[in-house]
């Protein structure tokens, strides 16, 4: 990751999270919130935001004290090359286990609401080679095909949300704590596993002409948050907290009850353009990220595609794996979720305390060097 061409303004950075993030968040979570908090998920997502906003803060401090070129390539100009890859090992393992994940879990969802007559193999095999084709084009067109694409996904979301209000019913997401204080607290591991997912800001500074501003950050935060608590409450208002548990996908079924008077209906296909669009940039974005790490071709930012190869197929061989849904969507809950979220605490309390170590280094040695100076 040294010395990267800084191409793109902070609004396209925060573009691509929102969408790569934003399905997460929308789509990924959700159903997982609602197995481990119930009615209470949505009062999990509200007391994850003030503890996600401390997180915030150190990324915001990380960003803003990093050197131009980036934090990682801070790391490896200062640290070595061997402390390098070790601190980078687990980042680059979350951004491919996450991208499987995320291919994973949209063919399950395409072969059973869209292409259930479909190979497996054809499925996977499209997908793939459309994320490779993203990663392949390079963090430039990503971020430029995103402002083209968000505002409909945007569109869509602002259309489902007024469309369905006849069907919701506020009274159902009261009463709060019937079951106590430990399903909330559940809850917030997995709501911050998706809010502290914005320390890939740290990742994308490097590319940013311009300084990045808490500001920014903050407003980046409080949308996604949004995209959480949405769909969230919509599911809970509209099919209640017991119903809504048993739906792999709440944020679908709310398009497929949707109706216009009494000739429009069976909208849904919409949700596949929100969907796909989520998807292959995220699986693209991540994909590309995890070949920075792996290039040494200073002032780029295009790939070599013999990395990029190499990662498909190894995502492409994973996929050919057999895995029951169940099992996936266990270990998706049991496993990776919380993981997610102990990994991005470790890591952005890592990383700062690593930034403050070499500030207060460089501010001694400036001492010292003062004091040999007047002697």
């Amino acid at each position: 990751m040294n010395s990267l061409i800084k191409i793109l303004v902070p609004r396209q950075l925060f573009l691509l999270l929102l969408l790569s993030t934003g399905l997460l968040n929308h789509v990924i979570l959700i159903p997982n919130l609602l197995s481990a908090a119930g009615r209470d998920s949505w009062l999990s997502v509200l007391l994850a935001f003030p503890i996600s906003l401390v997180f915030l803060w150190l990324i915001y401090f990380i960003v803003k004290k990093s050197p131009h070129e980036g934090f990682f390539s801070m790391i490896r100009n200062r640290l070595g090359k061997s402390f390098s890859i070790l601190f980078s090992i687990p980042i680059i393992f979350f951004l491919f286990a996450s991208a499987y994940i995320t291919l994973r879990d949209l063919i399950i969802w395409l072969n059973a609401y869209f292409l259930a007559d479909t190979s497996f193999f054809f499925i996977n095999a499209m997908l793939i080679v459309a994320c490779f084709l993203v990663t392949l084009a390079g963090i430039k067109y990503m971020a430029i095909a995103s402002g083209f694409i968000l505002p409909l996904v945007m569109i869509f979301g602002i259309f489902i949300a007024l469309t369905n209000t006849d069907l919701k019913d506020p009274a159902l997401l009261f009463p709060v704590l019937a079951d106590g204080y430990f399903p909330v607290v559940k809850g917030i591991i997995y709501a911050l596993s998706g809010l502290l997912e914005i320390y890939l800001v740290v990742l994308l500074h490097p590319f940013s002409q311009e300084r990045i501003k808490f500001r920014q950050l903050f407003i980046l935060l409080t949308i996604l948050t949004g995209l959480i608590l949405g769909p969230l409450t919509a599911s809970i208002m509209e099919f209640g907290p017991v119903e809504s548990v048993h739906y792999r996908y709440p944020a679908y079924e709310q398009w497929r009850v949707l109706s216009i008077g009494e000739y429009i209906s069976h909208l849904d296909f919409f949700a596949l353009y929100q969907w796909l669009s989520g998807a292959l940039i995220r699986i693209g974005l991540f994909m590309y990220l995890i070949g920075l790490f792996f290039t040494d071709q200073k002032k780029h930012y295009r790939l070599n595609p013999k990395w990029i190869v190499t990662l498909y197929i190894t995502l492409f061989g994973l996929m050919m794996l057999d895995l029951e849904s169940y099992s996936f969507y266990h270990f998706v809950f049991a496993y990776f979720l919380p993981a997610s979220m102990i990994f991005f605490m470790v890591q952005t309390l890592s990383s700062a305390l690593i930034l403050l170590f070499f500030m207060k280094r460089d501010e001694r040695n400036g001492k010292n060097n003062k004091l040999e100076s007047s002697s």
